[in-house]
Protein backbone atom coordinates (compact mmCIF):
# COMPACT_ATOMS: atom_id res chain seq x y z
CA UNK A 1 0.00 0.00 0.00
CA UNK A 2 1.40 3.40 -1.00
CA UNK A 3 1.59 6.13 1.63
CA UNK A 4 -1.62 8.11 1.99
CA UNK A 5 0.18 11.37 1.16
CA UNK A 6 1.16 9.98 -2.25
CA UNK A 7 -2.42 8.88 -2.93
CA UNK A 8 -3.74 12.33 -2.00
CA UNK A 9 -1.24 14.08 -4.28
CA UNK A 10 -2.10 11.74 -7.15
CA UNK A 11 -5.75 12.77 -6.86
CA UNK A 12 -5.25 16.52 -6.85
CA UNK A 13 -4.06 17.22 -3.31
CA UNK A 14 -7.34 16.69 -1.39
CA UNK A 15 -9.33 13.57 -0.49
CA UNK A 16 -12.25 12.76 1.77
CA UNK A 17 -12.10 10.08 4.42
CA UNK A 18 -14.68 8.02 2.52
CA UNK A 19 -12.47 8.12 -0.60
CA UNK A 20 -9.44 6.93 1.36
CA UNK A 21 -11.44 4.07 2.85
CA UNK A 22 -12.77 3.13 -0.57
CA UNK A 23 -9.28 2.76 -2.08
CA UNK A 24 -8.17 0.46 0.74
CA UNK A 25 -6.92 2.55 3.66
CA UNK A 26 -8.16 2.26 7.24
CA UNK A 27 -8.70 4.81 9.96
CA UNK A 28 -5.52 3.52 11.63
CA UNK A 29 -3.52 4.48 8.53
CA UNK A 30 -5.06 7.96 8.52
CA UNK A 31 -4.33 8.48 12.23
CA UNK A 32 -0.71 7.39 11.75
CA UNK A 33 -0.17 9.77 8.84
CA UNK A 34 -1.76 12.60 10.81
CA UNK A 35 0.52 11.89 13.75
CA UNK A 36 3.72 12.06 11.70
CA UNK A 37 2.62 15.23 9.89
CA UNK A 38 2.56 13.79 6.36
CA UNK A 39 -1.09 14.77 6.00
CA UNK A 40 -3.42 17.10 7.88
CA UNK A 41 -7.14 17.57 8.32
CA UNK A 42 -8.42 20.51 6.26
CA UNK A 43 -12.00 20.31 7.53
CA UNK A 44 -14.20 17.56 8.91
CA UNK A 45 -13.73 14.48 6.72
CA UNK A 46 -11.20 16.13 4.37
CA UNK A 47 -7.43 15.59 4.23
CA UNK A 48 -4.55 17.19 2.37
CA UNK A 49 -0.75 17.40 2.28
CA UNK A 50 1.45 20.20 3.68
CA UNK A 51 2.64 21.36 0.24
CA UNK A 52 -0.85 21.85 -1.20
CA UNK A 53 -1.46 25.35 -2.67
CA UNK A 54 -2.30 27.70 0.23
CA UNK A 55 -5.29 29.26 -1.52
CA UNK A 56 -6.61 25.79 -2.38
CA UNK A 57 -6.49 24.86 1.30
CA UNK A 58 -8.51 27.95 2.16
CA UNK A 59 -11.13 27.20 -0.50
CA UNK A 60 -11.58 23.55 0.52
CA UNK A 61 -11.76 24.52 4.18
CA UNK A 62 -14.57 26.95 3.37
CA UNK A 63 -16.40 24.15 1.55
CA UNK A 64 -16.06 25.06 -2.11
CA UNK A 65 -13.72 25.45 -5.05
CA UNK A 66 -11.26 28.20 -5.82
CA UNK A 67 -12.32 30.59 -8.57
CA UNK A 68 -11.59 34.08 -9.90
CA UNK A 69 -8.13 35.62 -9.73
CA UNK A 70 -6.90 33.22 -7.05
CA UNK A 71 -7.75 30.25 -9.30
CA UNK A 72 -6.11 31.83 -12.35
CA UNK A 73 -2.91 32.28 -10.35
CA UNK A 74 -2.81 28.55 -9.54
CA UNK A 75 -2.64 27.82 -13.28
CA UNK A 76 0.84 29.38 -13.26
CA UNK A 77 -0.11 32.89 -14.35
CA UNK A 78 1.09 36.13 -12.77
CA UNK A 79 -1.99 38.25 -12.20
CA UNK A 80 -2.79 41.20 -9.93
CA UNK A 81 -2.85 40.27 -6.25
CA UNK A 82 -6.08 40.44 -4.26
CA UNK A 83 -6.52 40.54 -0.50
CA UNK A 84 -9.51 38.18 -0.64
CA UNK A 85 -10.03 34.93 -2.50
CA UNK A 86 -13.11 33.94 -4.50
CA UNK A 87 -14.70 30.62 -3.58
CA UNK A 88 -17.43 28.93 -5.61
CA UNK A 89 -19.80 26.85 -3.46
CA UNK A 90 -22.77 24.68 -4.49
CA UNK A 91 -26.08 26.46 -4.72
CA UNK A 92 -27.81 26.14 -1.37
CA UNK A 93 -24.57 25.18 0.43
CA UNK A 94 -24.54 25.64 4.20
CA UNK A 95 -22.18 24.97 7.11
CA UNK A 96 -19.40 26.88 5.43
CA UNK A 97 -16.27 27.11 7.56
CA UNK A 98 -13.78 29.88 8.18
CA UNK A 99 -10.79 29.67 5.80
CA UNK A 100 -8.51 30.21 8.78
CA UNK A 101 -10.01 27.63 11.16
CA UNK A 102 -11.97 24.47 10.45
CA UNK A 103 -13.56 24.79 13.90
CA UNK A 104 -15.32 28.10 13.18
CA UNK A 105 -18.19 29.10 10.93
CA UNK A 106 -17.58 31.46 8.00
CA UNK A 107 -18.22 35.07 9.02
CA UNK A 108 -18.72 38.26 7.02
CA UNK A 109 -15.28 39.67 7.87
CA UNK A 110 -13.30 36.73 6.43
CA UNK A 111 -10.92 37.30 3.45
CA UNK A 112 -13.31 35.30 1.26
CA UNK A 113 -15.87 36.27 -1.38
CA UNK A 114 -18.40 33.46 -1.66
CA UNK A 115 -20.26 32.73 -4.90
CA UNK A 116 -23.24 30.37 -4.71
CA UNK A 117 -22.93 29.44 -8.37
CA UNK A 118 -21.51 25.93 -8.27
CA UNK A 119 -23.41 22.79 -9.29
CA UNK A 120 -24.63 20.35 -6.60
CA UNK A 121 -21.86 18.49 -4.79
CA UNK A 122 -22.81 15.08 -6.19
CA UNK A 123 -22.46 16.30 -9.80
CA UNK A 124 -18.75 17.20 -9.59
CA UNK A 125 -15.56 15.44 -8.61
CA UNK A 126 -15.16 16.27 -4.91
CA UNK A 127 -11.36 16.18 -5.20
CA UNK A 128 -11.31 19.07 -7.70
CA UNK A 129 -10.47 22.15 -5.67
CA UNK A 130 -10.62 24.79 -8.42
CA UNK A 131 -12.86 25.69 -11.34
CA UNK A 132 -11.69 25.59 -14.94
CA UNK A 133 -9.68 28.48 -16.34
CA UNK A 134 -12.68 29.44 -18.49
CA UNK A 135 -14.97 29.63 -15.45
CA UNK A 136 -12.42 31.60 -13.43
CA UNK A 137 -11.97 34.11 -16.24
CA UNK A 138 -15.72 34.49 -16.63
CA UNK A 139 -16.04 35.40 -12.95
CA UNK A 140 -13.23 37.93 -13.28
CA UNK A 141 -15.03 39.59 -16.19
CA UNK A 142 -18.24 39.73 -14.17
CA UNK A 143 -16.79 41.06 -10.92
CA UNK A 144 -13.48 42.87 -11.49
CA UNK A 145 -12.79 46.36 -12.92
CA UNK A 146 -11.68 46.78 -16.52
CA UNK A 147 -7.92 46.98 -16.00
CA UNK A 148 -7.70 43.83 -13.87
CA UNK A 149 -10.07 41.85 -16.09
CA UNK A 150 -8.21 42.77 -19.29
CA UNK A 151 -4.87 41.99 -17.63
CA UNK A 152 -6.09 38.51 -16.66
CA UNK A 153 -7.47 37.85 -20.15
CA UNK A 154 -4.23 39.05 -21.75
CA UNK A 155 -2.16 36.79 -19.48
CA UNK A 156 -4.28 33.76 -20.40
CA UNK A 157 -4.09 34.61 -24.11
CA UNK A 158 -0.30 34.98 -24.01
CA UNK A 159 0.89 32.27 -21.66
CA UNK A 160 -1.79 29.65 -22.21
CA UNK A 161 -1.89 30.17 -25.98
CA UNK A 162 -5.65 30.52 -26.17
CA UNK A 163 -6.96 30.95 -29.72
CA UNK A 164 -9.22 33.99 -30.26
CA UNK A 165 -12.27 31.74 -30.60
CA UNK A 166 -11.91 30.42 -27.05
CA UNK A 167 -11.58 33.92 -25.63
CA UNK A 168 -14.61 34.96 -27.70
CA UNK A 169 -16.60 32.11 -26.15
CA UNK A 170 -15.83 33.33 -22.63
CA UNK A 171 -16.78 36.90 -23.48
CA UNK A 172 -20.01 35.66 -25.07
CA UNK A 173 -21.10 34.43 -21.62
CA UNK A 174 -19.95 37.59 -19.83
CA UNK A 175 -22.23 40.54 -18.95
CA UNK A 176 -23.09 42.90 -21.78
CA UNK A 177 -21.30 45.82 -20.12
CA UNK A 178 -17.89 44.14 -20.57
CA UNK A 179 -18.24 43.11 -24.20
CA UNK A 180 -16.29 46.16 -25.35
CA UNK A 181 -13.28 44.97 -23.32
CA UNK A 182 -12.71 42.12 -25.76
CA UNK A 183 -10.86 44.39 -28.20
CA UNK A 184 -8.55 45.52 -25.38
CA UNK A 185 -7.16 42.02 -24.74
CA UNK A 186 -3.63 41.67 -26.13
CA UNK A 187 -1.65 38.42 -26.26
CA UNK A 188 1.59 40.42 -26.55
CA UNK A 189 1.52 41.76 -22.98
CA UNK A 190 4.28 40.23 -20.87
CA UNK A 191 2.79 41.22 -17.50
CA UNK A 192 -0.24 42.85 -15.92
CA UNK A 193 1.86 45.97 -15.29
CA UNK A 194 2.45 46.21 -19.03
CA UNK A 195 -1.29 45.79 -19.64
CA UNK A 196 -2.08 48.58 -17.20
CA UNK A 197 0.38 50.97 -18.86
CA UNK A 198 -1.03 50.15 -22.29
CA UNK A 199 -4.59 50.81 -21.14
CA UNK A 200 -3.75 53.98 -19.21
CA UNK A 201 -1.76 55.44 -22.09
CA UNK A 202 -4.58 54.62 -24.49
CA UNK A 203 -6.98 56.42 -22.16
CA UNK A 204 -4.63 59.43 -22.33
CA UNK A 205 -4.60 59.17 -26.14
CA UNK A 206 -0.94 58.23 -26.22
CA UNK A 207 -0.32 55.62 -28.97
CA UNK A 208 1.27 52.37 -27.85
CA UNK A 209 3.05 49.68 -29.86
CA UNK A 210 3.42 46.44 -27.92
CA UNK A 211 6.66 44.46 -27.92
CA UNK A 212 8.64 46.39 -30.57
CA UNK A 213 11.91 44.79 -31.61
CA UNK A 214 15.13 46.78 -31.92
CA UNK A 215 18.14 45.26 -33.69
CA UNK A 216 21.00 44.68 -31.29
CA UNK A 217 18.73 45.08 -28.26
CA UNK A 218 15.78 42.72 -28.61
CA UNK A 219 12.19 43.28 -27.59
CA UNK A 220 11.02 46.05 -25.30
CA UNK A 221 7.67 46.38 -23.56
CA UNK A 222 6.33 49.19 -25.72
CA UNK A 223 6.96 52.23 -27.90
CA UNK A 224 5.13 55.55 -27.78
CA UNK A 225 6.99 57.42 -30.55
CA UNK A 226 9.68 56.57 -33.13
CA UNK A 227 12.53 56.93 -30.60
CA UNK A 228 10.84 56.68 -27.17
CA UNK A 229 10.30 53.28 -25.54
CA UNK A 230 8.77 52.26 -22.22
CA UNK A 231 9.86 49.43 -19.95
CA UNK A 232 7.85 48.18 -16.94
CA UNK A 233 10.16 46.72 -14.30
CA UNK A 234 8.98 43.95 -12.00
CA UNK A 235 10.93 42.46 -9.11
CA UNK A 236 13.37 40.56 -11.36
CA UNK A 237 14.80 43.88 -12.55
CA UNK A 238 16.05 44.72 -9.05
CA UNK A 239 19.78 44.15 -8.36
CA UNK A 240 18.85 42.34 -5.11
CA UNK A 241 16.32 40.02 -6.78
CA UNK A 242 16.28 36.57 -5.14
CA UNK A 243 13.35 34.93 -6.95
CA UNK A 244 13.36 32.48 -9.82
CA UNK A 245 16.03 33.17 -12.42
CA UNK A 246 18.81 35.73 -12.30
CA UNK A 247 18.31 39.47 -11.90
CA UNK A 248 18.12 41.37 -15.18
CA UNK A 249 19.46 44.58 -13.64
CA UNK A 250 22.86 44.57 -15.40
CA UNK A 251 21.40 43.44 -18.71
CA UNK A 252 18.78 46.20 -18.51
CA UNK A 253 21.51 48.82 -18.21
CA UNK A 254 23.45 47.30 -21.11
CA UNK A 255 20.30 47.43 -23.24
CA UNK A 256 19.63 51.05 -22.24
CA UNK A 257 23.16 52.00 -23.21
CA UNK A 258 22.75 50.40 -26.62
CA UNK A 259 19.43 52.19 -27.06
CA UNK A 260 21.08 55.54 -26.31
CA UNK A 261 23.82 54.85 -28.85
CA UNK A 262 21.09 54.16 -31.43
CA UNK A 263 19.48 57.51 -30.61
CA UNK A 264 16.58 56.10 -28.61
CA UNK A 265 15.23 56.93 -25.16
CA UNK A 266 13.99 54.32 -22.67
CA UNK A 267 11.47 55.37 -20.03
CA UNK A 268 11.79 52.77 -17.25
CA UNK A 269 9.23 52.54 -14.42
CA UNK A 270 8.73 50.26 -11.43
CA UNK A 271 5.41 48.87 -10.28
CA UNK A 272 5.54 51.18 -7.25
CA UNK A 273 5.74 54.21 -9.52
CA UNK A 274 2.92 52.99 -11.74
CA UNK A 275 0.54 52.26 -8.88
CA UNK A 276 1.34 55.18 -6.58
CA UNK A 277 2.51 57.93 -8.93
CA UNK A 278 0.99 57.32 -12.36
CA UNK A 279 0.28 61.03 -13.14
CA UNK A 280 4.00 61.84 -12.97
CA UNK A 281 4.88 58.76 -15.03
CA UNK A 282 2.35 59.84 -17.66
CA UNK A 283 3.71 63.40 -17.66
CA UNK A 284 7.25 62.10 -18.21
CA UNK A 285 6.17 59.84 -21.08
CA UNK A 286 4.18 62.61 -22.72
CA UNK A 287 7.13 65.02 -22.43
CA UNK A 288 9.58 62.51 -23.90
CA UNK A 289 7.18 61.73 -26.74
CA UNK A 290 6.52 65.42 -27.45
CA UNK A 291 10.25 66.25 -27.52
CA UNK A 292 10.94 63.31 -29.83
CA UNK A 293 8.24 64.33 -32.30
CA UNK A 294 9.39 67.96 -32.24
CA UNK A 295 12.98 66.93 -32.92
CA UNK A 296 11.90 64.68 -35.79
CA UNK A 297 9.84 67.50 -37.32
CA UNK A 298 12.73 69.94 -36.96
CA UNK A 299 15.16 67.58 -38.65
CA UNK A 300 12.72 67.06 -41.49
CA UNK A 301 12.46 70.82 -42.01
CA UNK A 302 16.20 71.36 -41.62
CA UNK A 303 18.14 68.23 -42.65
CA UNK A 304 21.48 70.01 -41.94
CA UNK A 305 22.72 71.20 -38.54
CA UNK A 306 20.47 73.65 -36.68
CA UNK A 307 21.23 77.31 -37.50
CA UNK A 308 21.99 78.16 -33.88
CA UNK A 309 24.63 75.47 -33.78
CA UNK A 310 26.14 76.73 -37.07
CA UNK A 311 26.40 80.28 -35.63
CA UNK A 312 28.01 78.95 -32.50
CA UNK A 313 30.60 77.04 -34.52
CA UNK A 314 31.40 80.11 -36.67
CA UNK A 315 31.86 82.21 -33.55
CA UNK A 316 34.05 79.53 -31.99
CA UNK A 317 36.27 79.47 -35.07
CA UNK A 318 36.59 83.29 -35.06
CA UNK A 319 36.96 83.99 -31.35
CA UNK A 320 38.72 80.84 -30.22
CA UNK A 321 37.52 78.30 -27.64
CA UNK A 322 34.59 79.37 -25.48
CA UNK A 323 35.50 79.97 -21.82
CA UNK A 324 39.04 78.87 -22.52
CA UNK A 325 37.98 75.27 -23.19
CA UNK A 326 39.93 73.10 -25.59
CA UNK A 327 38.31 72.15 -28.91
CA UNK A 328 40.22 68.92 -29.07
Amino acid sequence: MHPIARAIRARGGFLRRRDLLRIGYFDAHIRAELANGRIFRVRHGWYSVPDAPPTAILAVRVGGRLTGIAAIETYGLRVPKRTAIDVCVPRGACRLRSPLSRHERLSDDEPVITHWTGPPRYSTDPAVWRVSLDEALLLVLATEPRDIAVACCSAVARYKGWPPARMDAVFAKAPQRVQKWRELVCALDDSHGETFVRLWLTDARVPWQSQPRVDGVGRLDGRVSPHVYVEVDGGQHDPEWTGEGASTYENDHDRDTTMAILGNSVQRYTYRQLYSDWPRCLAAIQRARRDDLELIARRQRHPSLPRSLNRKRRRSARDGPLNGASLA
